[in-house]
C-alpha cells in the first residue's frame, strides 16, 4: 500500500492527498473493456470507506492514448504534455456526465464534479493531472483510457512545537553568524540580504506585524483547493490567486470562524517563518532584534486551506497546491530577474510529512517535485525543506527527501547537539539551530495576535521550521555579501563541512549524530564562516568552534512542557509504515495544545506513545487517541479507541482506511 502520513507538529498543519488523472484523449475518449489491473490495485489502497468523502488523486497519464498521431508530431512536449492533461479532463466529463460507470456497475452521480474539474491542477513538472475524486470516480480510473498510474497525495505539516525572552533570539542569530557577531560587513558589502527576496511557502505572512512591515512583504500569491467541502482561503472564493494585493495574507483573514480559532490553528505559522528569515524590529526599550537577513523581502505564497467537520476546523492543503505554488514561483523568478527586479534567491518549505529512509526521487510524487526543483534551480532559487519533526534519527521528511533540496535539521538553542524532536538522516544538507524542548529553552518569534485590529505579538517555539527559516534567511544573506554570486557557490558554501578543514581561527561548527548504526557528521549553520569559504578568503577573527557560553544560556527559570510522541504504524506489532505527531501534555502545557485534530490518510494496524525525552511509553490515560474513518464525528470507530500507552491492535481485522485522528492528553 502506499506510504501514509500524520501531521507531526505543534501548531500543525496536513497536507491533503494529490493524484495526477489520466484519460482518454481525442482519438480515445471511452471506457476500456478489459480494466487495468494496476490502476485498480492502487486505487483499491486510496479509495475513503466514506462514498461522499473525495480525496485528491493524482494520476499518471499515457500519451500515447491520450494524444493524437496530429499531435504527437506537430506539438512540442510542453504542448503535448497539456494537450494530453486537457483530452482527460475533457474525457472525464464528458463520460461522467452520461453514462461514466465505476467497475462495479454504480453510475457516478456527483454533482460538483464540474467544479472539481475546474479547479484541477496541471502540472508542468510532469504528464499528470491533480484532481479530488470520489470513490466512484476513482473507482472509474481502471477503465478509463489513457490512465497509467494512479498515487495518494503526501500529507504534510508545519515544523514547530510553540510554547519568551528577545535574548534568546538575538543570541540565535549570533550563534548562527560566528557565535559573537551579526550580519558582518566582509569587503564593500554586509551580508544582511540587502537587494534579495526570499518566498515562503507557508499559512500566509501578515505584513502588519511591525516586526515585518509591508515595505518588505511583497505582493505574493495564493493556492488553495479546499477539499470536502472545506473553505480555501484564496480571495473571493478562487481556489488560485497570483493577482489580487492581499492574495498570501494570514489566513486568519479568511478563517471560517474566530480570529482566535485561526490562530489557535497555525495561521501564524508563516509570518513567524518570514520573521525568522528576515526580521527587524526594535523594542520600546531600544532593544534591537534582527532575523537572519533583515534587509531582504518577503515573497509569501499561501498553500494551505481549512477543512471543516462536525468535530471542528483544522488547517489542511494538499501536494497538488503546493506544486503549483512551485511552479509558479518559478515562472515569478523568472519573471523578476528579466525585468531587473530584486532576484528570489531562496524558497522556503517549513513543512513536511512521511518518513524516508532514502531519496523519494524514485517515487511518483517524489519525481514530479524533482523536475520543479530543477526548473526553480534553473532560476536561481534554492529550494530549502524543513527534515521533519518526528524525531527519527534514520528517515526525514518530504519534500526534504527529494535529492536537490538543501534538507535541514534542528541543533538544540546552544547548537552543541541535534535536537531531541528533530528527524535526521544521511540525507541531512546543513543543521541549524531549532531549539528544544528541554532545558536548553526555545526562541521567541512574531505570530499573530488573538484579538483582531492588533499585530505586535511574540511567542516561544522550537521545530525545524524556524531552523529551515534561518538557513533560508542565511541563502539571502551570502547571496548579498557577494556580487553575482552564483546558486552552486552560495550551496556550497552553505552545506560544506568547513569546520572539518580544521582552518586556524574559522568560527565553522560541525555536530556528529548516530543514527543507530553509524555516526554522521553535518555542517551546522554559521554563516560567516560560510561567506568567507564563498568569498575565497581566511577567517583570521573568527570566534573559534565553541561559541561562547554566555551567549547562549538560558536562564534557569525555563518552565519545560514535555512532550509526547504518538506513532501510527500501518500493521499491528509496530511494524509498516509509520507516522509520528509530537504533542504536549503535563500540568505546564497550555490546555489548546492538548486536544488536537490531524488530517491522515492510510490504515492504522498499531499505535504507541511515548515520551519524546525518554523514549518511555506514558502511563495508561495519558493520551487518548481516537480514529475517525472519514473526516467527521460520526465516522468513529468505537473499536480503535487507544487509552494505554501503546496498542498492537489498533483497528481489529478490518483495519479500514483512516482520514482523520484526534490526539487528547493530559
Amino acid at each position: 500500500m502506499p506510504t501514509w502520513k500524520l501531521r507531526n507538529a505543534i501548531p500543525l498543519l496536513t497536507l491533503t492527498l494529490m493524484v495526477g488523472c489520466g484519460g482518454g484523449g481525442s482519438s480515445s475518449t471511452g471506457l476500456s473493456d478489459t480494466p487495468n489491473a494496476i490502476v485498480a490495485a492502487q486505487v483499491a489502497d486510496i479509495t475513503p470507506d466514506n462514498t461522499l468523502d473525495t480525496v485528491s488523486v493524482f494520476v499518471a497519464l499515457d500519451s500515447t492514448q491520450t494524444l493524437s498521431a496530429l499531435d504527437s508530431v506537430f506539438q512540442s512536449a510542453d504542448e503535448q504534455r497539456a494537450q494530453s492533461q486537457r483530452n482527460f479532463l475533457t474525457a472525464l466529463q464528458s463520460n461522467a456526465s452520461s453514462t461514466l460507470r465505476g467497475v462495479s456497475g454504480t453510475t457516478c452521480t456527483a454533482t460538483d464534479l464540474a467544479s472539481r474539474i475546474n479547479q484541477a491542477h496541471t502540472p508542468s513538472s510532469g504528464n499528470a493531472v491533480r484532481i479530488d475524486l470520489n470513490a466512484c470516480e476513482l473507482e472509474v480510473l481502471s477503465k478509463l483510457k489513457g490512465v497509467a498510474s494512479v498515487f495518494p497525495d503526501i500529507p504534510m505539516s508545519t515544523q514547530s512545537l510553540a510554547s519568551a525572552t528577545l535574548s534568546k533570539t538575538i543570541s540565535t542569530i549570533k550563534m548562527s553568524f560566528n557565535g559573537s557577531v551579526e550580519q558582518p560587513t566582509l569587503g564593500a558589502n554586509t551580508a544582511d540580504g540587502s537587494g534579495q527576496v526570499v518566498a515562503i511557502l507557508d499559512t500566509g505572512v501578515e505584513e502588519r506585524h511591525p516586526a515585518l512591515g509591508s515595505s518588505k512583504v511583497l505582493s505574493g500569491a495564493c493556492f488553495s483547493t479546499a477539499s470536502n467541502a472545506g473553505h480555501g482561503f484564496c480571495p473571493n472564493g478562487l481556489s488560485t490567486d497570483t493577482s489580487s494585493a492581499l492574495a498570501a495574507r494570514s489566513c486568519a483573514d479568511t478563517w471560517s470562524g474566530t480570529r482566535a480559532e485561526a490562530v489557535q490553528a497555525g495561521c501564524g505559522h508563516g509570518t513567524s517563518m518570514a520573521a525568522a528569515a528576515t526580521l527587524r524590529y526594535t523594542t520600546s526599550d531600544s532593544v534591537s532584534v534582527k532575523g537572519m537577513a533583515p534587509n531582504a523581502q518577503v515573497l509569501p505564497v499561501q498553500v494551505f486551506n481549512q477543512s471543516i467537520t462536525s468535530s471542528g476546523k483544522a488547517l489542511s492543503s494538499s501536494a497538488g497546491d503546493l506544486l503549483a505554488a512551485v511552479e509558479w514561483l518559478t515562472t515569478e523568478a523568472q519573471r523578476r530577474r528579466t525585468a531587473g527586479l530584486a532576484p528570489v534567491v531562496a524558497m522556503n518549505m517549513s513543512l513536511g510529512g512521511g518518513s524516508y529512509t532514502s531519496a523519494c526521487d524514485s517515487d511518483y510524487v517524489g519525481s514530479l517535485f524533482k523536475t520543479a526543483f530543477t526548473n526553480l534551480r534553473n532560476q536561481g532559487v534554492l529550494p530549502v525543506v524543513a527534515a521533519g519533526n518526528g524525531g527519527t534519527k534514520n528517515a526525514i521528511s518530504f519534500p526534504a527527501c527529494v535529492s536537490n533540496t538543501v534538507s535541514v535539521a534542528a541543533a538544540k538553542l546552544n547548537d552543541t547537539a541535534l535536537a531531541s524532536y528533530s528527524n535526521f538522516s544521511t540525507q541531512v544538507k546543513l543543521m541549524a539551530i531549532g531549539g528544544d524542548v528541554d532545558g536548553t529553552g526555545r526562541y521567541v518569534l512574531p505570530v499573530l495576535c488573538a484579538t483582531s485590529g492588533s499585530f505586535d505579538c511574540w511567542q516561544e517555539m522550537a521545530g525545524t521550521s524556524p531552523a529551515t527559516a534561518l538557513t533560508t534567511g542565511g541563502v539571502a544573506a551570502l547571496f548579498s555579501v557577494k556580487t553575482g554570486a552564483t546558486l552552486a557557490s552560495v550551496e556550497s558554501a552553505l552545506t560544506t563541512d568547513i569546520a572539518a578543514l580544521n582552518l586556524t581561527g574559522s568560527s565553522a561548527l560541525h555536530l556528529t549524530v548516530n543514527d543507530g548504526s553509524q555516526n554522521i557528521t553535518r555542517p551546522a549553520l554559521r554563516l560567516t564562516a560560510s561567506a568567507y569559504q564563498l568569498l575565497n578568503l581566511t577567517e583570521s577573527n573568527g570566534s573559534g568552534s565553541t561559541p561562547p557560553s554566555s551567549s547562549v544560556s538560558p536562564p534557569v527559570t525555563d518552565t519545560v512542557i514535555p512532550q509526547a510522541q504518538v506513532c501510527l504504524f500501518s500493521s499491528t506489532g509496530f511494524r509498516g509504515a509509520k507516522a509520528c505527531a509530537i504533542q504536549a501534555y503535563g500540568a505546564n502545557a497550555p490546555s489548546t495544545s492538548k486536544d488536537l485534530f490531524y488530517r491522515y490518510f492510510g490504515r492504522v494496524g498499531s499505535i504507541s506513545i511515548t515520551d519524546l525525552q525518554t523514549c518511555n511509553d506514558l502511563a495508561s490515560g495519558t493520551a487518548l487517541v481516537t480514529i475517525y474513518a472519514g473526516l467527521s464525528a460520526s465516522s468513529r470507530s468505537a473499536t480503535i479507541n487507544v487509552t494505554s500507552a501503546s496498542t498492537s491492535t489498533a483497528t481489529g481485522s478490518s483495519n479500514p482506511i483512516i482520514g482523520m485522528v484526534r490526539i487528547q492528553t493530559q
